[in-house]
């Protein structure tokens, strides 16, 4: 009887902590996006193996300056997906969406991306059905890229070594 009262009490705080989560989403980001993304690219757990995660460049839609943030790709047939548990409050996938393309860099590869497609879970064929309901419920996305072109991270960088020289033109 105890036992089935603390799984009781457990699944009603869980579902009080996910449902005042949904109301409350960017919780937390601006932490992650000023210490917690840094720290992970100057320790090189992103992107400097073939883990699971990436970095994804974009353009802020307001500042026009260049971002980079670590995600979680998933490679599908024609691109990627990635999993945005912000949702639509995603600035990130907002600049990705205004832009209409950004660049995956992965371990070895730069890889060029572009109509971004921000999905329901239940738009999602592959996954589970109770995640899809969950997700779905939670307020998760998942944003669909298609893959334009990939060129090896070696050559990007050489490139921003040695940049070219500006064309001069008659006035």
């Amino acid at each position: 009887m105890r036992r089935l009262f603390f799984l009781a009490a457990l699944a009603a705080a869980l579902y009080a902590v996910a449902t005042w989560w949904r109301d409350h989403r960017r919780v937390g980001t601006g932490f992650v996006n000023r210490v917690v993304n840094p720290w992970l690219e100057r320790r090189g757990v992103i992107g400097a193996t073939r883990g699971e995660l990436a970095v994804i460049e974009h353009v802020g839609r307001k500042s026009g300056i260049v971002r980079r943030t670590p995600i979680h790709p998933m490679p599908v047939t024609d691109g990627y997906r990635i999993i945005v548990p912000v949702g639509e409050r995603s600035e990130w996938a907002r600049n990705v969406l205004a832009a209409g393309h950004c660049r995956l860099i992965l371990a070895d590869r730069v890889v060029e991306l572009d109509e971004p497609v921000l999905r329901a879970p239940f738009d999602v064929p592959d996954l589970a059905r109770p995640m899809r309901a969950l997700f779905g419920w939670l307020g998760f996305r998942y944003l669909e890229l298609h893959t334009l072109g990939e060129v090896s991270a070696a050559s990007v960088e050489r490139d921003v070594a040695e940049p070219a020289t500006p064309e001069v033109v008659p006035v």
